[in-house]
């Protein structure tokens, strides 16, 4: 028995590993995408017109987080919880996909409609606003995207994923590169996004056609999903907004020149948001099972695979002030060089991120989300009220201290709550530590 019980873990392991693997390689694909887009454009055009660049991404940004409901993570768990231990197995996997699927459309229509809205009240530019309505209809297949991914993910597929997107990010790359290579306005730049949005759901369905469950609408199910949406909602739409207040409260408050620099300076959160989803993704699964089957031991679990990540945050915000200016002014030139400051505080701020992360799955696993929905209230509270404070006054570097405070916010809810509940969630001692070595190094740069 125990022998069986070693190899099962060693598979886990193994399994683990792979997907693991194969999301990261996802990740720096889409990493590549967005970092070279970003370059060409700081390269090729002013910085007033980055600027508007900045506003639409930050728009479409909010609203393609937006646009799943917060239902990743719920999916995942789900799909492989029915797995795991549904007795009728098949049928009830494929009307819950199923369901989802309607779900997730026509949430993707109505976050495009939104979108366009929203593009036409915070900006008075009609670039922003022409660029934001023809981006919008990116968001109608991004939910089945984010379903087919779940799915894939949940079956231990995530090769499959990381070859899907592997294409989607070659074409989004290529394309809008040659189009402001040619001199392209904007609003064709943003187009090409939605165009390649569209390709990317055709190689999800071509590549997947095989394994896709048999369309099994169920009213039950949908009701379910809607039961269940508000909590994870409203934790999704504070989220996005926590994500996005800095970046669109710079842009109201403060000059295109300041949002460019916190653009490209935020470039290098785009590493981290997307690593540590997949990473997130990836281990949820495991944490389904620790919370249905091994509750003693999903503590331990959930500490151990924070430690992780949070060894490689606090590895790269020691790095960031040593190496910050020189890697802005090779990439995005030198009228960039003065964000050194904002990356070096945005680094910072990917430590309680992490936390949050591995957090986060957690609760969702011990049907404790409303504890998440909370401390994405707070954050985006905080984020909101001390960008307004910092901004008008500190420009980008304002924007990036409010982020900070925000995770920071954050972490100490999520944290605390697990420490609590959760039997051998112990991740204090590794934060101190993070925390102390952090502060020693930026005292000992701040007093040079």
């Amino acid at each position: 028995m125990n022998g069986s019980h070693q190899t099962e873990e060693a598979f886990s392991t193994a399994q683990l590993s792979r997907s693991v693997g194969w999301m990261t390689w996802s990740g720096l694909v889409n990493i590549a995408n967005s970092v070279a887009v970003w370059i060409f454009m700081a390269r090729m055009r002013d910085v007033d017109e980055v600027g508007r660049f900045a506003i639409v991404m930050g728009i479409y940004a909010l609203f393609n987080t937006i646009v799943s409901l917060g239902l990743v993570t719920y999916l995942i768990n789900e799909i492989s919880r029915r797995r795991a231990t549904s007795l009728d197995g098949k049928d009830s996997l494929h009307k819950f996909i199923s369901s989802a699927a309607i779900f997730l459309l026509i949430s993707g229509v109505l976050s495009a409609v939104v979108m366009s809205v929203t593009g036409f009240a915070v900006s008075g530019s009609w670039e922003v606003r022409f660029s934001t309505l023809l981006l919008s209809p990116a968001l109608i297949p991004t939910g089945l995207v984010i379903l087919l991914e779940a799915t894939a993910i949940s079956f231990g597929r995530a090769r499959l994923v990381a070859k899907a997107t592997t294409v989607e990010n070659v074409l989004r790359t290529v394309v809008p590169l040659g189009l402001i290579v040619a001199g392209f306005d904007m609003p064709a730049i943003c187009a090409s996004f939605a165009v390649v949005r569209f390709i990317a759901l055709s190689v999800y369905l071509v590549t997947a056609f095989r394994h896709l469950p048999m369309f099994q609408f169920s009213r039950f199910e949908f009701r379910r999903i809607l039961g269940i949406c508000p909590t994870f909602a409203g934790t999704t739409i504070f989220a996005s907004i926590n994500w996005q207040a800095s970046l669109l409260l710079l842009g109201y408050l403060s000059s295109e020149s300041e949002t460019a620099k916190y653009g490209a300076a935020s470039r290098f959160l785009v590493p981290a948001s997307i690593l540590m989803a997949s990473y997130a993704s990836v281990i949820q699964p495991n944490v389904a099972r620790y919370a249905e089957q091994i509750k003693a031991q999903l503590g331990s679990y959930l500490a151990r695979t924070a430690r992780i990540p949070l060894f490689v945050a606090t590895l790269a915000a020691l790095s960031s002030p040593f190496f910050s200016r020189q890697i802005l002014t090779v990439m995005f030139g030198p009228g960039y060089e003065t964000a050194a400051s904002t990356l070096d505080i945005l680094a910072l701020s990917m430590i309680p991120f992490c936390l949050v992360m591995v957090s986060a799955s957690g609760l969702v696993a011990t049907g404790s989300q409303r504890v998440d929905l909370f401390a994405n209230i707070l954050g985006a509270i905080v984020c909101i009220v001390t960008g307004v404070i910092l901004i008008p006054g500190y420009g980008a570097v304002g924007a990036a201290a409010a982020q900070l405070f925000s995770f920071l916010s954050m972490a100490l809810v999520e944290a605390t709550y697990l420490s609590r509940n959760v039997v051998g969630f112990r991740i204090w001692r590794t934060a101190s530590v993070s925390s102390a070595s952090l502060i020693l190094v930026y005292m000992i740069l701040w007093n040079h």
